[in-house]
């Protein structure tokens, strides 16, 4: 079937939020092309920074949507590759000769399935797999709310560290995945001498590879992949609530490991103590290691955050525009330096100076103003956005939107007050493991490319943002 550049872009219009695609993707031009059955999609931008920036954030999802356009099947999704734009015209690069194409498919990089497809368990143990690890120790900003994970982090890279265990804490976008990141990194640069193995996935990767293994009859050579390891990267493992047979699996490989000197290094968004759904064996081996939480970072860190981001753009970022973005986004690290990006971006494009009134707009789009949220007004506002009352969500009903604006509710909380997860649990009758289960199922669903996730997305952003209006 073959499709064309409009459907494309019509189509990462309805997933992505209108400020993104306005400001990244709207200038983009790009053609499809067919080549031994295998398919290219060339996009082309207008300079080295919207090409990076795209190339980086935005080159696995159009792959996908190309990909679902054209109905193919998940082991023959598109390769993309971008380039920069030349004095050429769109109809030359459509009109691409057949061998220049051949030599862009060959080159292109491979994109990245989404985390609903995993990878095959590795054939052969002796080369070391690239994982394009995209953050490093030099990038991270250190100041006092992730000090001691940084720290501890680093520790694991030391040949006599004083623990083979580490376990990494934090809500979405503080900085978990970058450091578990930095040490795979740090490790892949000596591993090709060393002869280390190492493995980084999710837990759901984990999960679907447990269980391929077991229906064709390849747990053998499953264990023996993830016991030979030499440290073992594993992320959100909270998502393996209720999973019992993966879990006790997840087990006999982290003391397999240990009992051979590799190390484990794990991320949630939960303490070990606050997950609900694991076998208590496997919460008591988490206890072993160093367990390390990374808090929202203060104004210090938040200043310095947007400060060197822009040095590295070879930008000068004046600094009231600075603390006003600072000020005004507080609890994801993420949102921040996306905001930042897209600041330095609209200045390129326009040659423009970077001013306070071009900074308050981009957070207005992209983040929304620094929402005030509390139990009553967060409340008030799912309540307004599911059409449900507050008795309602108080009721013992487990009807679908009900369970649904409930854990819309915890993680507003979570993520917007200082509340724990037992005031929470309390503030609905309910115990704080409900309250961790249910942020755990609302994140699982916003981290996949479905229809419901970006509903949910969508409502939470409307949601701050109405509140940041109120």
């Amino acid at each position: 079937m073959s499709i064309t550049w409009t459907q494309i872009l019509s189509r990462m219009r309805e997933k992505l939020p209108e400020a993104d695609y306005s400001v990244w993707l709207q200038s983009l031009k790009g053609t499809v092309s067919i080549i031994d059955s295998s398919v290219l999609l060339i996009i082309t931008a207008r300079n080295n920074f919207v090409a990076d920036y795209v190339r980086t954030h935005y080159s696995k999802i159009f792959s996908l949507v190309c990909a679902q356009l054209m109905d193919l099947p998940e082991n023959n999704l598109p390769k993309v590759t971008i380039k920069i734009e030349t004095n050429s015209n769109e109809k030359q690069v459509r009109n691409i000769s057949a061998k220049e194409l051949a030599q862009s498919l060959a080159s292109a990089p491979a994109v990245l399935a989404t985390a609903n497809k995993q990878l095959p368990l590795p054939v052969s143990h002796n080369k070391f797999p690239d994982f394009n690890f995209r953050h490093s120790f030099d990038e991270f900003i250190v100041g006092a709310s992730n000090r001691l994970a940084f720290a501890a982090a680093e520790t694991m890279l030391q040949e006599q560290a004083p623990t083979n265990m580490l376990f990494l804490s934090s809500q979405s976008g503080l900085g978990k995945t970058h450091l578990i990141q930095s040490v795979g990194q740090a490790v892949s640069l000596k591993s090709k001498q060393n002869n280390l193995r190492m493995a980084y996935l999710s837990a759901e990767q984990f999960t679907s590879q447990f269980v391929k293994a077991s229906q064709f009859k390849q747990m053998n050579e499953f264990k023996e992949h993830f016991r030979s390891l030499d440290l073992l990267l594993l992320e959100d493992v909270h998502f393996l609530q209720g999973k019992e047979k993966t879990q006790e699996e997840l087990l006999a490989t982290i003391k397999a490991l240990h009992d051979k000197g590799g190390r484990v290094i794990i991320t949630s968004s939960f303490s070990p103590k606050d997950i609900a759904g694991i076998d208590s064996h496997l919460i008591s081996h988490f206890h072993t290691g160093f367990i390390a939480s990374i808090e929202k970072p203060d104004m210090e860190t938040r200043l310095n955050i947007l400060n060197d981001k822009a040095r590295k753009h070879a930008i000068t970022l004046p600094e009231h525009v600075a603390e006003l973005m600072a000020s005004r986004i507080t609890t994801d690290i993420r949102i921040l330096e996306s905001c930042l990006q897209n600041l330095l971006l609209r200045a390129q494009l326009l040659n423009s100076p970077i001013t306070e009134d071009m900074a308050i707009e981009i957070i207005s789009h992209v983040a929304g103003q620094n929402p005030q949220l509390d139990l009553k007004s967060i409340i008030s506002l799912v309540c307004k956005s599911y059409n449900l009352t507050e008795r309602q969500l108080q009721s013992n009903s487990r009807r679908t939107e009900l369970v649904l604006a409930r854990n819309t509710i915890f993680y507003l909380l979570r993520k917007h007050t200082d509340m724990t997860l037992e005031q929470i649990g309390l503030g609905f009758n309910r115990r704080h493991s409900t309250v961790t289960k249910g942020i755990s199922t609302l994140e699982k669903e916003m981290s996949r490319e479905s229809a419901t996730g970006r509903q949910i997305t969508h409502a939470i952003t409307q949601i701050e943002r109405q509140c940041a209006r109120a």
